[in-house]
């Protein structure tokens, strides 16, 4: 009994060093209204990056500047788990101006459809994935995640689609 008190005594210990370490590197840390401070870094909320989380992510998707509304063109491939694949396309992403997270994919899949992403922040503190929820485009249903690779200035998705009565899931890559 001794030995399990004794044990449960050593973690509780562990656990309050731990989290006193944690508070001392976030002793001089100021983060943005209704962010935390973990390890001496701020974490941004989903559509913000960078080390005071006032850089708006939307801004490397659409080459636009703060505030504005900017146009990118993006060439896509597609690559098919089933073999079939749609022809290579250009989208054309634009920032949502209702939210900072938020971004429109026009042209998707060369038609004239739009789809709706969010920007999350990764744990890098960066807006580098991109979220599509479940949402009908020209008759198509779609869905994916995709993250943003800095180094390539690429976006690669990961979609579900279902056309003309088929399912697909698909690699987007856009660069």
């Amino acid at each position: 009994m001794k030995v399990q008190i004794a044990k449960i005594f050593l973690v509780a210990a562990l656990l309050i060093a731990i989290s006193s370490c944690d508070r001392q590197s976030c002793k001089d840390v100021a983060c943005p209204l209704g962010q935390g401070c973990v390890n001496g870094q701020c974490y941004c909320a989903d559509g913000y990056e960078g080390a005071d989380c006032n850089t708006e992510s939307y801004l490397k998707y659409t080459s636009g500047t703060p505030g504005g509304s900017g146009i990118k063109s993006w060439n896509v491939i597609e690559s098919c788990y089933s073999g079939s694949n749609f022809p290579s396309y250009t989208a054309f992403i634009t920032h949502n101006s209702t939210s900072p997270r938020e971004i429109e994919i026009n042209n998707f899949l060369g038609g004239s459809g739009t789809v709706y992403a969010t920007i999350r922040t990764d744990q890098n503190n960066q807006g580098n994935i991109v979220e599509i929820n479940s949402q009908n485009c020209g008759g198509i249903v779609v869905s994916g995640q995709g993250t943003y690779d800095v180094n390539y200035n690429r976006i690669t998705f990961q979609l579900n689609y279902t056309y003309n009565f088929t399912s697909y899931q698909c690699t987007h890559t856009f660069y």
